[in-house]
């Protein structure tokens, strides 16, 4: 039995007309299975965004809400991050305006029990929110945030918040952000946790 010239089998050879169509079809199955990894996005370049409520019927001073709820969506824009957020709720009666009237911050709680991380997601002086008939506030938060100023260890008044160095704010956001509360904090203090 001789040995060719050509290493490759004939059946192997790309040559074959055969060969060369199921090369073809190699091709597009592995590109269609990589283009997931190949062309995914970093997490932290893409919009993240939801909502989250208070339903069991709230008092904020002399403000009787059934619902409360907080939308909110952080992107990123050269380079940049940006915190967008939004009020709407429902007042016990339906003409009731009285959530304008309080002051209140929002914080979108983006840590754990041992390690608590904020991100500080408006004000009462920055949303306008709507009349107590669940619809979204016409006036938006909606800020582009410095590094440093973006998540902090604590939450409360905006001028005693302990903010991350730029650098660990940056490195957390890439790794991913998972808002799992929004504590809304009043004026005096109050503070009630939307899931």
């Amino acid at each position: 039995m001789e040995l060719s010239d050509n290493p490759i089998p004939k059946f192997c050879n790309f040559n074959s007309e055969v060969m060369r169509h199921f090369f073809k079809i190699f091709i597009v199955i592995a590109i269609t299975c990589s283009s997931n990894v190949l062309f995914a996005q970093d997490p932290s370049q893409l919009p993240i965004e939801g909502s989250k409520s208070y339903g069991s019927g709230i008092n904020i001073d002399s403000c009787r809400i059934n619902i409360l709820t907080v939308g909110y969506k952080l992107a990123q824009v050269n380079g940049q991050p940006i915190v967008y957020s939004n009020v709407k709720w429902k007042g016990k009666q339906s003409t009731s305006n009285c959530l304008s009237d309080l002051k209140f911050d929002m914080f979108l709680s983006i840590g754990t029990d041992s390690v608590p991380r904020y991100i500080h997601a408006g004000s009462s002086a920055e949303v306008v929110a709507g009349n107590g008939n669940h619809e979204w506030g016409t006036h938006p938060f909606s800020g582009t945030i410095s590094w440093d100023k973006l998540i902090s260890k604590n939450f409360g008044k905006a001028n005693n918040l302990n903010f991350y160095p730029a650098e660990e704010a940056q490195a957390i956001w890439n790794a991913g952000i998972v808002v799992k509360t929004v504590k809304l904090v009043t004026d005096n203090g109050k503070v009630f946790i939307m899931k």
